[in-house]
């Protein structure tokens, strides 16, 4: 969804490229009401903002290709804390072993799926390119309407519109619609501030807290996610700082390579890696209980 006091762009082209057709049948490009800002890292747009890109920032094949790579190597991650959660099972003092590796297994098994999501979706990318070219080859006939205009100005086929929406139709795809609804912002996850998350935890008899020698901007980010995430590893501990990202009172900015960045009270910029992540996540874990 989107914000009412988030920065939107307005896309109300009538035609797209045969790359841009394919990515908007996929579900990307969605709508004429999109965000401004999408965030990105090192494997390009987030999969979560692929509906508000205002056009491809690579060829077709390159962002399926990056998507892809993200998520090997999540599911590298994922492989990799499955060999530390058995490690910490192994410790005849860890009475949530069960626990811990059945976490591990599953984001495991996640991530994995999310391979063959990915390589499902560039087998259904080809095959909707393969069978706009196809239709387009039926020349007068072609239920896909080309703007003409627009292919001698930019060099490459441009699809109408609205030819494309009536003829993807067919496979159950259905491009001109509403956009992602726009609410409130007071109807925004509210975070809550540090007092209040203390007083949250004080009052939650079950809840174990621990107290933290140091103290920064970062540290009561990664507290108030810690303290309330179960069996956490850095990947799923990432995923929760870049949420973040477009909260403007979070002091975490922007998404980095292997990580994300943050600012502290002074103004100074400094990047969180996994590794550094990881070594957060330990300190946190070894502080004595309250």
């Amino acid at each position: 969804m989107i914000y009412h006091d988030e920065v939107t762009v307005i896309d109300l082209r009538e035609s797209y490229s045969i790359d841009e057709s394919v990515a908007k049948m996929l579900g990307w490009m969605h709508g004429p009401v999109r965000l401004q800002t999408v965030t990105q890292d090192q494997y390009g747009p987030i999969p979560e903002h692929l509906p508000h890109l205002f056009s491809l920032l690579y060829p077709l094949e390159t962002h399926l290709q990056l998507l892809l790579d993200r998520a090997k190597h999540e599911y590298d991650e994922a492989l990799h804390e499955n060999e530390i959660a058995k490690l910490y099972a192994e410790d005849n003092s860890a009475i949530d072993a069960d626990s811990v590796l059945a976490s591990a297994l599953a984001t495991v098994n996640e991530k994995y799926d999310q391979i063959s999501h990915w390589n499902k979706l560039t087998e259904k990318a080809l095959n909707y390119k393969f069978m706009i070219k196809e239709e387009l080859d039926k020349n007068g006939l072609s239920e896909l309407k080309i703007d003409q205009s627009i292919t001698d100005e930019s060099g490459s086929v441009h699809i109408k519109l609205k030819s494309l929406n009536d003829w993807a139709k067919q496979f159950g795809v259905t491009i001109i619609d509403a956009s992602e609804c726009l609410v409130n912002s007071t109807q925004k996850p509210q975070i809550q501030t540090v007092q209040e998350k203390e007083v949250a935890l004080t009052n939650a008899p079950t809840r174990t807290r621990k107290i933290r020698q140091r103290h920064n901007e970062l540290s009561s980010v990664l507290d108030s996610i810690l303290e309330v995430m179960p069996n956490p590893t850095a990947g799923k501990v990432m995923a929760e700082l870049r949420k973040l990202i477009i909260d403007p009172d979070s002091c975490i900015t922007c998404s980095a390579e292997d990580g994300v960045q943050w600012e502290n009270g002074k103004g100074i910029t400094k990047t969180l890696t996994h590794k550094l992540l990881k070594g957060r996540i330990k300190e946190w874990q070894e502080l004595p209980l309250a």
